[in-house]
């Protein structure tokens, strides 16, 4: 059903084909633009020169376009050309459609491609298989029949999912700069650059890593066997994707010997790395065992590090794994061609320069705290792009409209 005062017209209603093809020069330098799948906008390619293009077709970019890849159009590759791509080019893949005036506002349209109707629009457009046979018809897409709003209810839509945008926006930037400075600081605690009063006087020792913690390599594997004991297992991606682990977390299910439970179930204070990895920059992501896990335990692929009482604290060794010295040294120990790992003697040998398990404790909770707060920015973020999406999906078709919303905001007034 059409919500009222809104229209259904085909696409090429409200928009039309911008062409302006290149002349190529052979010693010219061009900038090519690229678009992401799933609505993440425009990147640029790294510029070349005419030469090298040969016969390949390519259209100077217009400002303020809805653009689409038209390989993966049904990926939502869609965005919007801004000012700053003026004198950048396009292949013919990347059709550009300017909005007619009056009809429909370009920003509007690229919001629209972003949800669920908008995709099955562009999957309409698209027929064939999935990959590159399914292909954006670019007359298809202009006979598309679209639901809108009238023009000034789109400026009025957009300004609104503007306002979360630039929530998002900033919110992200508060995370960008928490995260510099939480790295900033870990460098200068982990390392003793900057100490704290009451410790200065205090010497830093050298060791390995054997010589603070007991270090096993998991051989639980993904597996259920009826003449086992049910457990559940933490594996890489829970590890390499969550600085710390907690109950909160969804683990597999699995079973283990009585002899693999003993050796391998997680306790508070254990630091996990990802031992295992198709690329050496993968290696020795370490994760934080933030409670006791009983029936949960260390799963293949992973090293199980537990540190010694009162000679390391596991969260200040979790933070040694970030230094770059330490991913340095794993990175140039991983061995493989196309899959790398380490070796138990590897991580055994990993060389650290520590202070007194006092001084770790305190560092590691100055730390946390740092964390907890960028954290908070993280938690905000979610819950800012899920209120963009939801309002996004009920505004665009028409569920929720503006002047609902300013009518409800009255009332609260």
């Amino acid at each position: 059903m059409v919500p009222d005062h809104w229209n259904e017209a085909p696409l090429g209603k409200l928009v039309e084909r911008v062409i302006r093809p290149v002349t190529v020069e052979p010693n010219g330098l061009y900038q090519e633009i690229g678009i992401r799948s799933h609505g993440k906008g425009l990147f640029d390619k790294e510029p070349v020169r005419g030469f090298t293009l040969g016969d390949k077709r390519v259209f100077w970019v217009e400002p303020n376009c809805l653009v689409v890849n038209i390989v993966f159009a049904w990926e939502q590759a869609v965005g919007k050309t801004t000012e700053k791509d003026q004198g950048k080019i396009a292949s013919h893949r990347f059709p550009m459609f300017r909005p007619r005036p009056g009809r429909s506002d370009i920003d509007y349209l690229v919001y629209l491609f972003k949800t669920p109707y908008g995709k099955h629009l562009l999957n309409l457009a698209s027929p064939g298989g999935a990959g590159r046979n399914k292909t954006l018809g670019q007359n298809d897409f202009l006979k598309t029949i679209v639901r809108v709003p009238p023009f000034h209810e789109q400026i009025a839509i957009v300004r609104l999912l503007k306002t979360w945008e630039r929530a998002i926006a900033t919110v992200e930037g508060l995370i960008e700069n928490g995260d510099m400075g939480k790295r900033a600081l870990t460098q200068k605690l982990i390392t003793g650059n900057e100490r704290f009063r009451g410790f200065a006087s205090t010497p830093w020792r050298e060791i390995t890593l054997k010589d603070i913690a007991d270090i096993r390599t998991s051989n639980v594997d993904k597996k259920t066997d009826a003449g086992q004991i049910a457990v559940q297992l933490c594996n890489y991606t829970d590890v390499y994707y969550n600085r710390h682990i907690t109950k909160g977390l969804s683990f597999m299910n699995a079973t283990a010997t009585q002899s693999e439970i003993e050796r391998f179930t997680l306790q508070k204070g254990d630091v996990v790395i990802t031992k295992d990895s198709e690329s050496p920059e993968d290696i020795a992501v370490p994760a934080l065992i933030d409670e006791d896990l009983d029936g949960v335990l260390c799963g293949y692929h992973l090293a199980l590090i537990r540190p010694r009482r009162n000679q390391a604290d596991g969260e200040f060794l979790s933070n040694l794994f970030s230094l770059k010295k330490t991913q340095n040294y794993f990175f140039t120990h991983a061995n493989g061609v196309t899959r790398f790992g380490l070796s138990i003697d590897t991580i055994r040998e990993a060389a650290f320069r520590i202070p007194g398990i006092e001084e770790q404790r305190r560092v590691a909770a100055v730390l946390r705290t740092s964390e907890q707060s960028i954290s908070k920015y993280k938690k905000q973020l979610v819950a800012l792009k899920e209120q963009r999406t939801a309002l996004m999906q009920q505004l665009l078709t028409g569920k929720l409209r503006v002047a609902s919303i300013a009518s409800k905001e009255l009332a609260r007034a």
